[in-house]
């Protein structure tokens, strides 16, 4: 007995070594309920979101968080930058920075950028690879990276952007003009409508909120990806054909008032009848107006049409894939698998389909991409914005016409991403001013709109892009 003794105890260590048997398990988990550990989870939001998450957060604390031993200690540190500069200040351990949380939400380029510094719990040892597969693949892809693309983020509502659309003022243009609907599905659609908008209404028709989305998803609907990846080396791979068609279905149609962005969202300039329409987030769908001032005592109630995110008839049809996920700070086995422990809890269908409903964003298991589902819990929240059920109708339907993309993590991919989302917007910017000032200089405005969309002007900003970008990925 003595001998067979020794060879279990043996046997049971053998398995407390191996990896994640003793974390996916519940009869070897690490926790005792009359010594709860404390999980802090560090996330972005704000507003009706954070309402939303922490109201959560306190159920799961009352219910499966007394059962097992967990209190989560759920903490907003502002918006995404501060979060993912907060997050980096304590990987690092910079003075004035906090302890490391054992939760916090990144996107994909500020998780690679932590894991250079510290080391991120590979979810494949919380989780079984039974219960992964319950979630959407795409998803579950976005989260893993690294040499052996271990899974390092876990997904827990996802959005995507698509096409918003002012319908009231939509009907009237298209009574007056003919103008067709089913231009909006293209760009090259796109900007013909928008011109014949500016020379029927003197406005902008189209805002566009991400800049970094636009230019990534037009490499990828044109068939070349703006990066080139090999082994564990990047290269830019922005040709000049993609850079040029940036150049005429972006910058032009800005420079020709075609397109305008003047408030920090898209959906500001729907509110004032700016533009008539914008791509933005489907996570911000509560947030298009229900009605447009355009003027102090010129106020009409608006109705709201949405369509899946435009692409270049001669490409595919691309949409962008985001929405930050979890990740899970390395640690010590009891906090480890109670954070993996909360995690299952929240994306299960019957929490993660009430969060993802009342946030705007969408479920991450494939169960809980029902359309039928995510309907009757938009009846049940009772929101009066139709453009949230509408968002939901074409956001489904674009995930099945539409490949997704992400944005894959690499050294440098946060930095990359900054100058995508800034260079050509800051210059639309710059130049706008510019040609506003040589106008009232006495220059005749299309020679001054002529001479900036130049084929010479390309070539010295497609030159300037390729060369800071170069830089941040060390060529």
């Amino acid at each position: 007995m003595r001998g067979k003794g020794l060879i279990l105890f043996v046997v049971a260590a053998m398995l407390l070594l191996l990896p994640g048997c003793n974390l996916i398990h519940h009869d070897k988990e690490p926790l005792d309920p009359s010594k709860p550990v404390t999980v802090i989870v560090w996330h972005y939001y704000n507003g009706h979101i954070k309402d939303t998450f922490d109201a959560l957060v306190a159920n799961f604390n009352e219910t499966v968080g007394v059962q097992r031993g967990i209190v989560v200690d759920a903490q907003s540190l502002g918006d995404v930058e501060q979060l993912a500069n907060a997050v980096y200040d304590a990987a690092n351990k910079n003075i004035g920075s906090q302890r490391l949380p054992d939760i916090f939400m990144a996107y994909p380029d500020n998780a690679y950028r932590i894991q250079t510094v510290t080391e991120l719990a590979n979810l494949e040892e919380l989780f079984s690879k039974e219960e992964l597969e319950r979630y959407r693949a795409e998803f579950l892809k976005e989260g893993r990276f690294g040499k052996e693309q271990h899974l390092k983020i876990l997904p827990i509502a996802k959005s995507s952007e698509i096409l918003y659309v002012n319908k009231t003022f939509w009907d009237k243009f298209s009574q007056e003009t003919g103008a067709d609907i089913q231009k909006l599905k293209t760009w090259e659609g796109l900007i013909e409508i928008s011109k014949l908008y500016r020379e029927h209404t003197g406005k902008a028709f189209l805002g566009i909120d991400s800049s970094a989305n636009y230019m990534l998803l037009s490499g990828m609907q044109l068939g070349t990806e703006i990066y080139s990846f090999e082994d564990d080396s990047v290269r830019l791979n922005f040709t000049e054909n993609v850079a040029k068609t940036i150049w005429d279905y972006y910058y032009i149609p800005y420079i020709k008032g075609y397109f305008e962005k003047s408030g920090r969202f898209s959906s500001d300039d729907a509110k004032t009848g700016t533009v008539l329409a914008y791509t933005g987030s489907t996570a911000g769908s509560g947030y298009f107006p229900t009605e447009v001032t355009v003027q102090q005592d010129e106020v009409y109630p608006i109705e709201p049409m949405t369509l899946p995110y435009p692409y270049f008839s001669k490409g595919k049809p691309y949409a962008f894939q985001q929405g930050a996920g979890m990740c899970v700070t390395k640690s010590d086995k009891a906090h480890e698998f109670a954070a993996g422990v909360f995690l299952k809890w929240f994306t299960e269908p019957s929490q993660n389909i009430e969060f993802a409903v009342s946030t705007g964003y969408f479920p991450v298991m494939n169960e809980s991409l029902n359309g039928k589902l995510l309907q009757e819990e938009q009846t049940k929240i009772g929101s009066s914005n139709r453009a949230i059920p509408e968002m939901i109708d074409s956001t489904l339907q674009m995930f099945q016409t539409h490949i997704l993309y992400f944005n894959k993590p690499f050294k440098g991919s946060y930095e990359m991403r900054l100058l995508l989302e800034s260079n050509l917007f800051n210059k639309i910017t710059r130049d706008l001013e510019l040609l506003d000032k040589r106008v009232a200089n006495g220059e005749e405005r299309t020679k001054v709109i002529d001479s900036l969309v130049s084929d010479s002007q390309f070539d010295r900003w497609y030159e300037q892009i390729k060369k800071e970008g170069s830089l941040i990925l060390g060529e």
